[in-house]
């Protein structure tokens, strides 16, 4: 019989801990299934709304888009496609008051945050973090765009 010491035990402990780490890291989780859109009638001094729903599958874009308001994300929008074409989704739409709109979207990968944008013409921030659900609805306000729980 062979006997262990104990820098063998630590080598394999350290082993096992790395493999329990890496099957336990974090991942992407954030997938939406649906969404659903609600256009008030005075929305946007009764003009359309532009609505981008956007998910990043950078972490470390996440706290970067995620400051950002629609207003500067509409006005980047084009070059910040270009330069992460694999790690942004972008789907966009263009809503007119009084409207409805329920659609699928299409399996995609999982993002670690989606964020929905709405370039109304008054200031303000105009934009949501997505919470972990598989559908969305939305209300596009007279001033604002809103989650509906």
């Amino acid at each position: 019989m062979t006997p262990v010491n104990g820098k063998g035990l630590g080598l394999a402990g350290a082993f096992v801990l790395a493999l329990l780490v890496a099957a336990c890291a974090e991942k992407p989780r954030a997938a939406l299934d649906s969404v659903s859109f609600t256009v008030a009638p005075a929305a946007n001094d009764t003009t359309p709304v532009a609505i981008d729903l956007v998910s990043v599958r950078d972490k470390a874009l996440v706290d970067k888009l995620g400051a950002l308001t629609a207003a500067e994300w509409f006005g980047q929008r084009e070059q910040s496609m270009r330069d992460h074409p694999t790690t942004l989704g972008v789907t966009s739409w263009e809503l007119v008051p009084g409207q409805t709109l329920k659609t699928d979207l299409p399996p995609g990968e999982p993002a670690w945050a989606i964020l929905v944008f709405a370039n109304y013409s008054t200031p303000g921030p105009h934009r949501l973090r997505v919470p972990d659900t598989r559908t969305l609805t939305l209300t596009a306000g007279d001033k604002d765009v809103e989650l509906v729980p």
